[in-house]
Order: C-alpha cells, then sequence, then structure tokens
C-alpha cells in the first residue's frame, strides 16, 4: 500500500499574470533574516543579480520609481524592488534589428573605379 505523496499546491501551475504584492511577500518570508523588508543596496544587488553599479544606474533612470528610498544610502523596499523587476516588461534588444546591408551607392562605385584606374 505504497501511496505516493505529491503536494497539493507544488503540482499546480503558477497564477499568470503580473505578481502581487502578497505573493511577494509570502515568497520571502523565509528569507526574512538574510533580505530585511529594507534592503542595502548590497542585498538589493544579492538578491536581484545586478551588480550595485547598474543598479545605480537604473535608479538614476528611474527604473525603480516605487522601491527605491533615493537617499545616502541608498536603499529598497523589499517586496516593491521584486514587483519591479518581476513585473517590468523587458526592453526590446539592440540586436533584435535584421541586420541591413548598406545600399550600393552607383556614383561612390564609379568614383572608387576612376581612382583606381589613375
Amino acid at each position: 500500500m505504497n501511496k505516493q505523496h505529491t503536494p497539493p499546491s507544488s503540482t499546480a501551475s503558477p497564477p499568470s499574470g503580473p505578481l502581487t504584492i502578497e505573493e511577494v511577500a509570502a515568497a520571502l518570508a523565509p528569507l526574512a533574516d538574510q533580505f530585511p523588508p529594507i534592503l542595502s543596496l548590497e542585498q538589493a544587488a544579492k538578491l536581484s543579480h545586478y551588480t550595485p553599479g547598474s543598479l545605480k544606474k537604473l535608479v538614476s533612470q528611474d527604473r525603480f520609481p516605487d522601491s527605491a528610498i533615493r537617499a545616502r544610502p541608498l536603499r529598497f523596499w523589499r517586496d516593491r524592488f521584486v514587483l519591479e523587476i518581476a513585473n517590468h516588461a523587458p526592453s526590446p534588444r539592440r540586436s533584435a534589428k535584421p541586420f541591413e546591408e548598406p545600399a550600393k551607392d552607383a556614383s561612390a562605385d564609379s568614383a572608387r573605379k576612376e581612382t583606381r584606374q589613375r
């Protein structure tokens, strides 16, 4: 009579749509000693896997308007910070444009030929 135990909530698919503050708070509650409600720059960098320099740059670009506490030292509201990272729409990549070869100018080609012939 070996029955395999499967937890009911762990096999369910994650909810679709943006994260809520309640979901973030529940997920980070066990890590409260490592990531307190207000994070230092170093803690935010460790949590987000950004470098501290990248976080400073993103804050200056107003990427974290709801979570960054703009003071010295820079601090972040933990749950809002995770929300802003998770729910942010990715920006288009610069390399996403298809490669286009520059159009050849017929007059430039003829000028090059003339200079070679001289």
